[in-house]
């Protein structure tokens, strides 16, 4: 037994293909730059994961060779066996990583597009290398990436401020 589809059925149909073979042929939004820096990953795994607390940061930067090197209390440093880069973090307040300088745009932009991902902002207001701020787990942080003598990429708690 065969059943003829109504026509008002038909028409529906035939104008959602119509739609969707126009979405398919719209570009894709632009990705997000693919992060492969040691230190930019270092920081998303060990001072963005782990915020607000910090109190991770040194356990998720073991899959990166950091050992702790200096427990200071408030504060503890820990160091890649190479010394190419470094995690200090502060209680509740504080993670940072520095890193041996790495000239040209690339780890800048890494970065940036890292931030923009966490906190929704544009990638390209983030890459003037100047402070901003965003919200993280109900949070709000001031996030930088200082390239003086090397590169530093910090978030501190905008409360202890």
């Amino acid at each position: 037994m065969s059943m003829s589809i109504p026509p008002s059925i038909r028409s529906r149909r035939l104008a959602m293909l119509s739609s969707l073979a126009f979405v398919a042929l719209l570009p894709a939004p632009a990705l997000a730059q693919t992060v492969t820096d040691k230190a930019v990953l270092l920081f998303r795994d060990a001072c963005l994961a782990t915020a607000p607390s910090f109190d991770k940061a040194m356990a998720a930067a073991k899959k990166y060779g950091v050992k702790p090197q200096m427990d200071l209390g408030a504060s503890v440093v820990g160091m890649a066996a190479d010394g190419s880069f470094s995690l200090q973090v502060r209680g509740k307040k504080e993670c940072a990583v520095t890193a041996e300088a790495n000239p040209g745009p690339e780890v800048a932009a890494q970065f940036a597009s890292l931030v923009a991902q966490v906190s929704g902002k544009p990638a390209a207001g983030l890459s003037t290398g100047a402070p901003v701020t965003i919200t993280l787990h109900g949070q709000t942080y001031v996030v930088r990436h200082d390239r003086k003598g090397g590169e530093a990429y910090v978030i501190v708690n905008a409360s202890g401020l």
